[in-house]
C-alpha cells in the first residue's frame, strides 16, 4: 500500500487534493489508482468504460487489463479514441449511446468485468439526459450471467433533487434487487461490489 502512495507522490494535484483536506472532487490519479486496486483486488482482467473522454482512463490502464471496452457518446471522441489506440488490439472504442451499446459489450464478456462508469449520468458538462440511464444500465450490468464489479465516479452527482436519485436511493435499490450486492462510497466513487 505505502508504495502505491509513494507513486502518487510526485504529483502534485495528488498533494494539492490531500492538502485541501480531500474534497468530494478527487484527483483523476487517485481514480486511475482504485480503477487498478479493484482489477488486482477481484482478478478482473477485462474494463468496461463508460464515457471515454480524451481516454485518460483507457491509457492508465492499458497495461493492467487484457481487454478494454469503451464506450464514447461524442463520434468526434470516439473517433479520436480509436485513432489513439489503433495498435492496441486489446483495446475496442465504441461509439453511442451506451444504453444501446451495452448490450453488445456485455456479449464479448466471457468472464467477471471491473466496469467504470464514467458517462456524467446527471449533469456532466451541462448536459443532463435520461433520468433512467444510470438505472438501466445498472440493471443490464447486474442481471448478466457474471459477477461484475462496477465502480461510478462522480457519485457527489447523485443529489437526490430534481428527480436524480440519492446514493441512499441507488443503495437502496440494487441492494434490494441484487441482494448479494453490496454498495458504499468513498472519495466520491459509487462502488458496487458482491457481498463478502
Amino acid at each position: 500500500m505505502y508504495g502505491a502512495y509513494k507513486a502518487l507522490g510526485h504529483y502534485p494535484d495528488y498533494w494539492y487534493w490531500i492538502l485541501r483536506g480531500r474534497p468530494a472532487r478527487a484527483p483523476h490519479l487517485l481514480k486511475q489508482k482504485v480503477v487498478r486496486e479493484y482489477g488486482e483486488k477481484f482478478a478482473l482482467k477485462t474494463l468496461v468504460e463508460t464515457g471515454t473522454y480524451y481516454g485518460e482512463m483507457v491509457a492508465a490502464m492499458k497495461s493492467h487489463f487484457d481487454r478494454i471496452y469503451s464506450i464514447e457518446y461524442v463520434p468526434a471522441l470516439a473517433e479520436r479514441a480509436t485513432r489513439k489506440f489503433a495498435r492496441d488490439e486489446h483495446i475496442r472504442i465504441f461509439c453511442g449511446d451506451s444504453r444501446v451499446v451495452m448490450p453488445e459489450v456485455l456479449a464479448l464478456l466471457k468472464q467477471p468485468a471491473l466496469f467504470w462508469l464514467d458517462a456524467g449520468y446527471y449533469g456532466w458538462v451541462g448536459m443532463r439526459t435520461d433520468d433512467q440511464r444510470l438505472s438501466v444500465e445498472l440493471e443490464m450490468i447486474l442481471s448478466h450471467p457474471y459477477p461484475h464489479t462496477i465502480l461510478l465516479d462522480d457519485a457527489r452527482g447523485l443529489t437526490g433533487q430534481d428527480g436524480i436519485p440519492s446514493v441512499g436511493d441507488v443503495k437502496a435499490y440494487v441492494e434490494s434487487k441484487f441482494p448479494q450486492r453490496t454498495v458504499e462510497v468513498k472519495y466520491d466513487i459509487l462502488r458496487i461490489t458482491l457481498r463478502e
